[in-house]
């Protein structure tokens, strides 16, 4: 909490009663809300609360950085999402209450990581009446490392996704092996059911003729058992014959789980092709000795484009290729280290504003939403912080340039 803050709001204004979603700082909203609640959760509470989005079917980033908005603008909203939040994890508050001191929050803490149990304890652990913010910091920055973790846990998920589909062809094989033997089976069982009933017919028959003979008697007696046993036999064939449609639903489940992961998968290799395509581009326009603009690259024509967050080590990187372009670069980074003030300036010298969404932060982007939209500013996000995706996003800003240059 800064000192402007703690000046209006005092440490001990909550007492030693768990603190409410809009008591904490606005910066622990994004983990909480995101790590705490599903997405799923998010979308249900947001239709309760009847809040609309400018889409009519919000991204997943748009639904969590609008509630993550509202939260500090609507207390309706922000009550909501703690008594969901309190409802939810309830087990893990009570556990965490018995904590006097950080220290014993910081114990509990370490043990429900280890149990896998980090949600219900973010919860419980940033709400807590005696943490601080050290320790508040402390868990936000594991819970960002778990992110990564997860990223990594993917690609080892695409690896197995390969199996998965050689498993799956090797039982859609057996499945149609299987099939296939139970209807030769059921049909030789039904033959054999038929004949075994003509039989019977003919052995009951007979055994009415002679009913006072004691061997027709003991025949009769064999020939039940063995329609008995035959019955059991039957029984087990249709057992077996469930149990393979059982397995033929398993496998038709997999693969179409199978094909959901393989669009995904499509899509995100079509929008890393094209990044790769633009920075391969960029590659090769950079080992000619005089580009005349036929390798591809966008002409700019002297427009000056603001950059804003990313990270400050590839800022020179990013000003060449502009530069290469024909136009000029101005960098903000987002609020870190420089004031939010100076956005304004360079908004207004700009022709174009450029950001990467997985490198700025809500307040950044949010203020410079408003002030593009008042500016009339082109608005371009750009989809990860790396050169290859910057190229990508830099070509559309080229192309809206030609257009603007074409209707004048």
């Amino acid at each position: 909490m800064c000192e402007s803050c703690e000046e209006i709001f005092p440490a001990n204004s909550v007492g030693t009663r768990r603190l409410k979603l809009w008591d904490l700082e606005t910066g622990w909203h994004c983990t909480i809300v995101g790590t705490c609640l599903s997405m799923g959760e998010l979308r249900r509470l947001a239709a309760k609360q009847g809040v609309v989005f400018h889409k009519s079917n919000p991204t997943d980033y748009e639904m969590h950085t609008g509630m993550i908005r509202l939260v500090s603008q609507e207390r309706a909203v922000a009550k909501a999402i703690t008594k969901l939040l309190d409802q939810k994890h309830a087990a893990a508050i009570s556990r965490f209450r018995r904590a006097a001191t950080a220290a014993d929050l910081e114990a509990l803490w370490r043990e429900a990581v280890e149990k896998g149990e980090v949600s219900g304890a973010c919860w419980a652990l940033m709400a807590h009446p005696v943490a601080t913010e050290q320790l508040r910091s402390l868990v936000f920055g594991e819970i960002h490392m778990l992110s990564h973790q997860v990223g990594a846990a993917a690609r080892v998920d695409l690896k197995r996704f390969h199996a998965l589909q050689t498993e799956n062809a090797a039982l859609e094989a057996t499945v149609v092996l299987q099939q296939e033997r139970l209807r030769t089976e059921i049909g030789t069982r039904d033959t054999a059911l038929r004949n075994l009933q003509d039989r019977l017919d003919r052995e009951t028959a007979l055994c009415r003729g002679l009913t006072h003979a004691a061997g027709a008697a003991a025949e009769l007696a064999a020939l039940r058992s063995l329609a008995a046993e035959l019955k059991r036999r039957v029984s087990q064939e249709e057992d077996g014959h469930r149990t393979a449609k059982a397995v033929a639903r398993e496998a038709d489940i997999r693969a179409a789980a199978a094909e959901r992961d393989t669009a995904a998968l499509r899509d995100e290799l079509h929008e890393t092709r094209a990044e790769l395509a633009a920075l391969e581009g960029d590659f090769a326009c950079d080992a000619a000795v005089v580009c005349d603009r036929a390798c591809g690259r966008p002409d700019l024509c002297g427009r000056c484009i603001l950059y804003v967050g990313g990270r400050t080590a590839q800022v020179h990187h990013l000003r060449r290729v502009v530069e290469e372009c024909n136009g000029t670069l101005v960098h903000h980074d987002g609020g870190f280290e420089e004031g939010m003030g100076r956005l304004s300036g360079l908004l207004s010298q700009a022709d174009a504003v450029m950001f990467p969404v997985d490198c700025v932060s809500h307040m950044a982007h949010d203020q410079l939403k408003r002030l593009c939209k008042r500016w009339e500013k082109p608005f371009v996000p750009v989809r990860r912080s790396g050169l290859g995706a910057f190229v990508h996003a830099l070509d559309k800003v080229g192309r809206s340039g030609r257009d603007d240059q074409d209707r004048l």
